[in-house]
C-alpha cells in the first residue's frame, strides 16, 4: 500500500478555482500591515421577521491600546450598501454596543451597550439592587426604535450583562448577568488583602427575568450554576438553558449540559442532555422539539440533533453529509436550516427534522458560523470572498450577494490570486485540502519564497474566503512576492467527523505529513523554491512549526514562526484554562498519558533545532500559557540556536490591540524577509516601535 501511495506526494495539486487578477491593475498598491489591522469588522448580522432589514455590529479599529469601537448599523435587504447606516451613535460608550436583538413586534432593536448608567426615574427596585452602586459594571441591555432615536435603557445590573432574549410575546425580558464582589471582597481588595483561593470565591453568571415595562428582576438561577446561553419555550413558559458547573471556558466548551427550568421561579423541570456543545438551544416554533449540539466521546467533534421533548427521540441532522456543521436554525416545525463547511467551501442546507435528510441550498466561498432567518426563509449570514472581508450577505431563492460593502479600499490593493488545491497523504492515501495564494502577477515556471502556515485548532480549517488579518498572513505576503501554501491537514474541519478526529493521538504524525505532502505536491509544480520556505502558524498551527523545526532531517524549512504554540503538551495540560482539551485529543489525563505527552512535545528534541525561530506569544494568554513560549525560547538560547522571542503586553490567546496586531504583521514579515533572503519588503515596515521583547 505504501509503495502505491508515494507517487501520490509528487502529483499535481488539483486546481478547483482561482480568484483575482492574473497581472496587476494598474494603481493597485501593495497591501501594508496598517491596511489589514485598520479594516472594519462586522458581526452578528440579525434579519427582522419581515426579512425587510438587517441589524448588525460594525466594529472600527482603534489606536493607543483602545478597544474596537462598535456601532449598531441597519441595511435594508432590498436597496442594499446604499442604505446601510449606523443606528447608534458615539455617545459615551467606552468600546461600544454589540448583540442586536429584534423585538418580537419588530418595532425595537436590542442590544447591549456600555453607554454608562442613566438617571432613570423609576425606583431602584424596578432596575435591580444594584442600581445604585457606582461600582457597578455598566454593560446592560438597552432598546432603541428601529426608526431611531435615543436608546432606553432595559436593566441596571449588579454585573455585567453577556446575554438577553424577550420572551415570544415581549412581554418579559431574560438575561444572564455576572454576580458582582460581595462587600467583604470589594472591602479587602481595597486594603490589599486580596488573597484568592483557587477555585473558590468565583463569581458565576445568572438568569434573571422582569415584566415589561417596568417589573423587579428577579432571579431565576442559583449562585453556584455556570450559565452560558438562554432560549425561552415558544409559549413562555420555561426557559433552555445551556449550564455548567463552574465558569470559565473549560466548562463552557467541554462540560455543558441543557436544563429545562420552569420561567416563573426557576425550578428545574428536566435535565434534556449532558456534554452539549456550544450551538445554542433552539425551540421548535410549536416548542415540542429542542435543537442543540452533543459532544462526542472526546469532545472535539459534535452531532446537530433535533430532540423530540415527549418521548425523547432523537434525529440526527444530516448524518450522511461530508462536511463540518456549526449552526442551525428552524425554518418551520418540519424544516432546519444548518450552515457549514465542506471542502473549502461553506453550505447551507435545508434538514427534515423528522428524517435528518438535508438538501443543499446553497454553497458560497466563505460563511461564519452564525446567520438568522426572517419568516419567508431569507437567511442573513457574514460572508466573505477570496477578494473581500466579511460582509453582511442575503441568501433568497438560492441565491446569494453581499448586502454591504464595509472595506471599499480593499478594491485599490494588489490582492493575491486564490487557488484551492487538493492532494493525497503518502500515508494513507486520504484526500487533502489547501488554499494556495500567489502573489499578483506571477508566471507558471518562476518558484518562489514560500510560506506554509498552519491553522490553529487542530479543529478549525482554511477555506477560499478572505485572508488578510493579524491571524491570516496570506494576503499581506502574496502582495510582497511570497506564495503561501494554507492546508487543511488531518485534524482539521471540512470533512467530516472522522477526518477531524484523525489527529487524535497523532499530533506531530499524519498531520505534519499531510503538510509535508503539500509542499511537495507545490515543489513538483514549480510553484514553491525548495530553497527558500518557511513553516509557521498561531496555536495549533504554532505547534506545528515547532515540531518541524524539531523534525526536518531533510532540511525543507529554512526558518519557522511559532505563534502561541504548544511546546510541552504535559506542562499544557496541566496549566491551561481549558484543561480537558488535550485528554479529549491523547485518551488519558495529563498524568496518565505523560509519556505519549513528552513523546509528541517540540520541547523534547530542541537540541535538533538548526533552523532559526521566531517565537511570538501573548503576555496574558491562558489558553496557551507564555511559558510555552519561554521554554522553547531558553532551550533554543541554550543551544546557541538562532532565536527571538516578541511579547505582546495585555495581549491573551489573540492580540486584539491594533497597534499590537500591526507589529505582530511587521515581525513576521521583516523575519521572513531576512531568512528567506527575499530582501527588505514594504510589508515588513512601519513607524511603530516593536513590542518588548525577551
Amino acid at each position: 500500500m505504501t509503495r502505491t501511495l508515494l507517487p501520490w506526494r509528487l502529483c499535481a495539486a488539483l486546481l478547483v478555482s482561482a480568484w483575482s487578477v492574473a497581472t496587476p491593475a494598474a494603481g493597485l498598491r501593495p497591501i501594508s500591515a496598517d491596511d489589514i489591522v485598520d479594516l472594519r469588522h462586522l458581526d452578528d448580522p440579525q434579519i427582522s421577521a419581515d426579512g425587510r432589514q438587517v441589524a448588525y455590529v460594525l466594529k472600527t479599529p482603534r489606536d493607543n491600546g483602545k478597544p474596537p469601537l462598535s456601532r449598531l448599523w441597519l441595511v435594508d435587504t432590498a436597496a442594499g450598501a446604499a442604505s446601510a447606516h449606523a443606528l447608534t451613535d458615539a455617545g459615551s460608550s467606552a468600546a461600544g454596543e454589540t448583540s442586536p436583538r429584534w423585538s418580537p413586534d419588530g418595532a425595537w432593536i436590542g442590544f447591549l451597550s456600555d453607554r454608562g448608567k442613566t438617571q432613570d426615574p423609576r425606583p431602584a427596585c424596578a432596575l435591580g439592587d444594584a442600581a445604585a452602586d457606582a461600582d457597578a459594571p455598566s454593560m446592560q441591555v438597552w432598546r432603541i426604535a428601529r426608526d431611531g432615536g435615543a436608546p432606553q435603557q432595559l436593566t441596571a445590573a449588579a454585573g455585567a450583562v453577556s446575554a438577553f432574549a424577550w420572551s415570544a410575546d415581549g412581554k418579559r425580558l431574560a438575561w444572564i448577568a455576572t454576580d458582582p464582589l460581595s462587600a467583604e471582597r470589594k472591602a479587602r481588595l481595597q486594603r490589599k488583602d486580596d488573597a484568592q483561593q483557587v477555585d473558590h470565591d468565583v463569581a458565576f453568571d445568572r438568569v434573571w427575568v422582569r415584566d415589561l415595562p417596568d417589573g423587579a428582576p428577579r432571579a431565576l438561577t442559583a449562585p453556584g450554576l455556570q450559565v452560558s446561553q438562554l432560549a425561552w419555550s415558544p409559549d413562555g413558559t420555561k426557559l433552555a438553558l445551556r449550564v455548567a458547573d463552574a465558569p470559565g471556558f473549560n466548562g463552557y466548551w467541554n462540560r455543558s449540559r441543557l436544563l429545562l427550568v420552569d420561567a416563573a421561579d426557576g425550578h428545574l423541570l428536566r435535565v434534556v442532555a449532558t456534554d452539549v456543545g456550544a450551538q445554542p438551544p433552539r425551540w421548535s416554533p410549536d416548542g415540542s422539539q429542542l435543537l442543540y449540539a452533543a459532544l462526542s466521546r472526546g469532545k472535539m467533534t459534535s452531532t446537530l440533533l433535533a430532540h423530540r421533548l415527549a418521548d425523547d427521540r432523537q434525529v440526527r441532522l444530516a448524518p450522511d453529509w461530508d462536511g463540518t456543521l456549526w449552526h442551525a436554525q428552524w425554518r418551520d416545525d418540519a424544516h432546519i436550516v444548518v450552515e457549514g463547511q465542506r471542502g473549502l467551501r461553506a453550505e447551507f442546507l435545508q434538514v427534515d427534522a423528522g428524517s435528518g435528510k438535508a438538501r443543499t441550498l446553497a454553497a458560497t466561498h466563505a460563511a461564519w458560523a452564525a446567520f438568522t432567518l426572517a419568516r419567508d426563509g431569507r437567511v442573513a449570514f457574514l460572508g466573505e470572498t477570496p477578494t473581500a472581508p466579511a460582509e453582511i450577505w442575503l441568501l433568497r431563492d438560492g441565491r446569494t450577494h453581499a448586502l454591504t460593502d464595509s472595506n471599499p479600499q480593499v478594491r485599490q490593493w494588489a490582492l493575491g490570486t486564490l487557488r484551492e488545491l487538493s492532494w493525497r497523504s503518502s500515508r494513507d492515501g486520504r484526500r487533502i485540502d489547501g488554499v494556495l495564494v500567489l502573489p499578483p502577477g506571477w508566471k507558471a515556471d518562476t518558484p518562489l519564497p514560500t510560506l506554509l502556515q498552519i491553522h490553529g485548532g487542530p479543529a478549525w480549517a482554511w477555506w477560499s474566503g478572505w485572508l488578510g488579518s493579524w491571524h491570516d498572513w496570506a494576503q499581506l505576503l502574496a502582495s510582497h512576492g511570497y506564495a503561501v501554501l494554507l492546508p487543511n491537514p488531518r485534524g482539521s474541519e471540512g470533512q467530516g467527523a472522522a477526518f477531524t478526529e484523525a489527529a487524535n493521538n497523532d499530533w506531530g504524525g499524519g498531520d505534519y505529513q499531510d503538510v509535508l505532502d503539500g509542499l511537495d505536491a507545490i515543489v513538483a509544480q514549480r510553484i514553491a523554491d525548495p530553497a527558500r520556505v518557511a513553516i509557521g502558524g498561531w496555536s495549533y498551527g504554532g505547534y506545528l512549526a515547532a515540531w518541524a523545526a524539531t523534525h526536518d532531517p531533510q532540511r525543507r524549512f529554512r526558518t519557522a514562526i511559532v505563534g502561541a504554540g504548544v511546546t510541552d503538551l504535559y506542562s499544557m495540560a496541566l496549566t491551561t484554562d481549558v484543561h480537558d482539551f488535550l485528554p479529549g485529543y491523547f485518551g488519558r489525563d495529563a498524568l496518565a498519558a505523560r509519556a505519549m505527552l513528552d513523546e509528541r512535545s517540540p520541547l523534547r528534541y530542541a537540541e535538533r533545532v538548526r533552523m532559526p525561530v521566531l517565537i511570538l506569544h501573548g503576555e496574558q494568554d491562558q489558553r496557551v500559557p507564555l511559558a510555552q513560549g519561554q521554554m522553547l525560547y531558553q532551550a533554543l538560547k541554550t543551544n546557541g540556536t538562532p532565536v527571538q522571542m516578541v511579547t505582546y503586553p495585555r495581549s491573551t490567546h489573540w492580540p486584539e490591540e491594533r497597534d499590537l496586531q500591526r507589529d505582530l504583521l511587521q515581525q513576521v514579515a521583516r523575519w521572513l524577509d531576512k531568512e528567506l533572503a527575499v530582501g527588505a519588503t514594504s510589508a515588513g515596515s512601519g513607524d511603530a516601535e516593536p513590542a518588548p521583547a525577551q
